[in-house]
């Protein structure tokens, strides 16, 4: 009575390896949703460090529009009075300029996760086909940011240890 290597592996086995690997598959998913949705917050955060960079500069420039014209009404002398305009416009321009810039990069924000949409997507045809076609079986295309043949450098940036805790 010799054993056949491939036993037929019981309902409860065949379970407990499906639920295994739907819980893999979903931990997956979330990984890199977290990923692709950190890298748009990113953005977003640079666009909003450069319009709040341009609103302090409005700020303090209202300030110098003020000063401008009380000097300018004051004192006739129009050689303060000019430099102090020459400063108001040089800081609307400039707050000008980072508010452009930051609209600009608010624009490239993205935070709907596609990546993560599109793995979603493929396992659920892949267990769809699984159901459809019991017996067969045909692995699981793995995600991009896990395949072995995509350099490490195209994958999805990982957190970087913060030397500060260490100490």
């Amino acid at each position: 009575m010799s054993t056949d290597p491939r036993q037929e592996r019981t309902l409860g086995q065949l379970v407990a390896s499906a639920t295994q690997d739907i819980s893999t598959l979903v931990r997956s998913e979330i990984a890199l949703a977290k990923a692709e949705v950190s890298v748009q917050i990113k953005k977003a955060g640079a666009g909003g460090g450069l319009l709040a960079g341009a609103a302090v500069i409005l700020f303090y420039s209202v300030y110098f529009i003020f000063t401008t014209i009380a000097e300018g009404i004051q004192a006739l002398g129009l050689p303060r009075w000019l430099s102090f305009l020459i400063v108001t416009v040089l800081m609307l321009l400039v707050a000008a300029l980072l508010g452009l810039l930051g609209v600009r990069k608010m624009k490239t924000v993205n935070p709907k996760p596609e990546k993560a949409i599109n793995e979603a997507q493929e396992t659920v045809a892949a267990i769809k086909a699984a159901t459809e076609h019991p017996g067969t079986v045909v692995p699981a295309p793995r995600p991009e940011w896990d395949r072995k043949d995509i350099p490490a450098s195209a994958h999805a940036p990982t957190a970087q240890p913060d030397p500060s805790r260490d100490a």
